[in-house]
């Protein structure tokens, strides 16, 4: 697609790690860029979107969605949960592995216009039948694997594998501990799905380390981060001070309101924010990001630090060149919000609800400068 000159005027910027908290200034994007952030600029020349009084971000990322469509019963097309509503970036969470990657990106991602990056599946398979993928230790292989990745650094941003019965089978801890090894063999962070016993979260949690990623964070399961008292547990705490993230990963069965409120509450914040969205909970529980950031505002977190963990922090941790900032010299990717004040009732993956007085309205999603108008939804 041809990257577009675009000049956005009257809205206020929001980009804590760029400095910017509610500023309003013109932006320039030339050939996909942003070429200059500043008071006034002339309008000559360009295409203009002049709006009127909006928060502009840098685009949305979603670190968990399931975007191999066609191939796997989770599949959903990247654009219909990305640009079509609001997120410029979309990371696969292990649809595909090492057999089935290159058809994921000949199919899907060097076709959508969201931008789509992956965290390749442990297994080889992928989740090519969506159960026990890791029950079998034959489906880990780790030089096919490597290979993939070094053919596709590009695309590849991390290892993702799922500790939860429903994966391992009796396998428990073993399949997270090869790929913990193939992940520091690669270079790349590991992502683990935590779910139900076993493997205990204690002993996934202990094999982790800086930039390796929790999803997942704040179910309702037995098996989770807090003990029964609704303190967060010591092997929780430990990790995050070693530099483990922490991700919502709202999902189907994987988000609860009382676990969030609880875990915050005690000071145990989730460091980034996604989706886990897919064909069967784009149309509920999940719907996109902008709901899910509106649940997690809900919960106890404001906007800015809500904004922070669809953005600069995704990009930093997973090594996102010139995205997930508002900067000059970076991709020309944003995301037009507003603070919709009208009553929404919110549920959760435990069908628990809320009533919360605002929520998240993207108006605008700009892609190398190409700009989407979204209908409210």
């Amino acid at each position: 697609m041809l990257k577009k000159n675009m000049l956005i005027k009257g809205g206020k910027l929001l980009d804590i790690k760029s400095g910017y908290r509610y500023d309003r200034k013109d932006i320039l994007i030339e050939n996909g860029i942003i070429k200059e952030i500043r008071n006034d600029i002339n309008s000559d020349g360009y295409q203009v979107l002049n709006l009127n009084g909006q928060i502009v971000l840098p685009g949305f990322i979603d670190i968990h969605t399931h975007v191999y469509f066609g191939k796997t019963s989770l599949g959903i097309d990247p654009d219909i949960i990305g640009i079509h509503t609001g997120t410029t970036t979309v990371f696969d969470a292990g649809s595909s592995g090492a057999d089935n990657f290159d058809d994921f990106y000949k199919n899907v991602i060097s076709k959508s216009q969201t931008r789509v990056f992956s965290l390749i599946n442990i297994a080889r398979t992928g989740l090519k039948n969506d159960r026990y993928e890791l029950a079998d230790l034959n489906n880990l292989d780790i030089g096919a694997l490597k290979d993939t990745v070094d053919r596709n650094r590009d695309y590849i941003k991390g290892i993702k594998a799922r500790a939860s019965k429903s994966a391992v089978g009796e396998m428990g801890i073993k399949p997270i501990e090869i790929a913990k090894k193939a992940a520091s063999l690669v270079g790349l962070p590991l992502v683990v799905h935590i779910g139900h016993y076993p493997p205990h979260v204690e002993d996934v949690l202990n094999l982790l380390d800086r930039g390796d990623v929790i999803t997942h964070c704040f179910h309702g399961k037995s098996n989770g981060l807090m003990n029964a008292d609704g303190s967060i547990k010591y092997e929780a705490i430990n990790a995050k001070k070693r530099g483990v993230l922490f991700d919502i990963g709202h999902g189907t069965e994987s988000f609860n309101f009382n676990t969030a409120k609880r875990a915050i509450g005690n000071g145990f914040y989730p460091d980034i924010i996604s989706t886990d969205i897919y064909l069967e909970n784009y149309k509920g529980p999940v719907y996109s990001l902008a709901i899910t950031m509106t649940k997690i505002m809900e919960s106890g977190i404001g906007l800015e630090e809500c904004v922070s963990k669809v953005t600069s922090v995704p990009a930093d941790n997973f090594k996102l060149d010139k995205l997930g900032m508002l900067k000059e010299g970076y991709i020309g990717d944003l995301t037009i919000i507003h603070l919709d004040p009208k009553p929404i009732e919110l549920v959760d993956s435990d069908k628990n609800v809320i009533h919360a007085n605002k929520q998240i309205i993207v108006d605008y999603v700009v892609k190398d400068g190409q700009v989407t108008k979204l209908t409210a939804r």
